[in-house]
């Protein structure tokens, strides 16, 4: 199968080369692969528009609170100027307002930069979930559009023993329920193939809905991808490295621990949290928050480590089950090469070659779908070590 989809893909460029540009994106778009399927899905998403205008929101107000902290005077404000000496009259705060002060001057930035960063993080999280709704997306469109085919294969081959059985029954060779038993399975091959065009018909309304195409649009072909790889290009201690670095969670909770630190350390201005009632009820409520984070922080680590174990063990059966795929495949078509040479000899019917070759291509196609699983499974892990989102 891989090869037929291969060399049609090759016809497919060189007709593309000849025909012209506007030919050339009729017969582009008629092609989907998994690449093609998550640009379309993000690039189509409300979700990500939506957390990429929040950045900008985020970003002005930031900017604009920065700008009117940096103005600001810990220590003394501007009152008036002296008419009779001319000299500029001043209020200069005491500790406690000094401490309510250095906070609007440098906790309020920070905390504004905290709401803008975490916008960004938002915009990243929500492409790679979007990515990953289009690597599921994917895998139900290739698994459905190939089943119509192997369904209409198996239909091929039911009609062919039915007529086959006729004229053995006509020749009263089988009985009659031999003959329903023939009759039966043409029918179940036809509800199959029903059942698979409707499969591939609902899947394909709901990728039209995400990727913003016509509901009544169809492509021509759901390509085959191909991998290089033999085994995961990260081990798994990188990969958990990777995500406690790097995982949203972690990095709100840990920025989240630096802004409660940083207002402790302002409420210690002058020891302000020790004598200022309101400070003092507001510092040790603080305290309770920093050492709530801490916890939260630690169970986020040890969860998202767990995570990370289970997926890379997950992704690693995908490479067992592909190979595992691929040698049933290649004993299958061993057995296929044994058989022909007892088909020439007379030994077997050609109804057995028939079957060998169908269940070659269902094997073929187990080959395939294993080979979309685990490509998505690992772009879903390489995005777990990310920012997320998660398992």
């Amino acid at each position: 199968m891989r090869k037929r989809v291969a060399a049609l893909v090759i016809f497919v460029n060189v007709f593309m080369l000849l025909v012209g540009s506007t030919q050339t994106q009729s017969v582009t778009r008629s092609l989907l692969n998994r690449q093609k399927a998550v640009e379309l899905i993000k690039d189509n998403s409300s979700a990500i528009w939506d957390a990429e205008e929040g950045i900008k929101f985020a970003k002005k107000d930031y900017e604009e609170q920065a700008a009117r902290s940096r103005s600001i005077n810990t220590v003394k404000i501007f009152l008036f100027v002296n008419p009779y000496t001319d000299e500029d009259i001043y209020y200069y705060y005491d500790s406690a307002e000094q401490m309510q002060m250095i906070l609007m001057k440098e906790f309020f930035p920070e905390s504004m930069k905290f709401s803008y960063e975490v916008k960004q993080k938002v915009a990243e999280v929500t492409e790679n979930a979007m990515a990953n709704a289009a690597d599921n997306l994917f895998v139900g469109l290739y698994s459905t559009y190939h089943s119509i085919g192997l369904a209409e294969k198996s239909l091929e081959l039911a009609e062919k023993n039915l007529k086959r059985e006729q004229k053995r029954f006509e020749n009263g060779m089988i009985t009659e329920l031999d003959l329903q038993g023939a009759l039966l399975e043409v029918r179940a091959s036809e509800d199959a193939i029903v059942k698979a065009k409707r499969d591939y018909e609902n899947t394909h309304r709901q990728f039209n809905a995400m990727a913003n195409l016509p509901l009544s649009f169809r492509y021509d072909l759901i390509g085959t991808p191909w991998a290089n790889e033999h085994e995961i290009p990260i081990t798994q201690e990188q990969a958990i490295a990777s995500a406690l670095e790097n995982r949203m969670e972690i990095w709100s909770t840990m920025k989240q621990i630096e802004l409660v630190e940083l207002r402790m350390e302002i409420y210690r201005h002058k020891k302000v949290y020790t004598f200022h009632q309101q400070t003092k009820k507001d510092y040790e409520a603080a305290q309770d928050e920093l050492d709530e984070l801490i916890i939260t922080l630690s169970q986020q680590r040890y969860d998202i480590e767990k995570e990370i174990r289970q997926a890379y063990q997950e992704l690693k059966k995908c490479y067992n089950d592909l190979e595992l795929a691929k040698l049933n495949l290649a004993k299958q078509e061993n057995l296929l090469n044994t058989t022909k040479t007892q088909y020439e000899s007379g030994i077997v019917p050609i109804s057995v070659i028939e079957q060998l070759e169908h269940a070659i291509e269902q094997l073929d196609f187990v080959v395939d779908i294993n080979l979309v699983n685990l490509l998505n499974k690992q772009d879903q892990l390489y995005r777990a070590i990310s920012a997320g989102p998660g398992y």
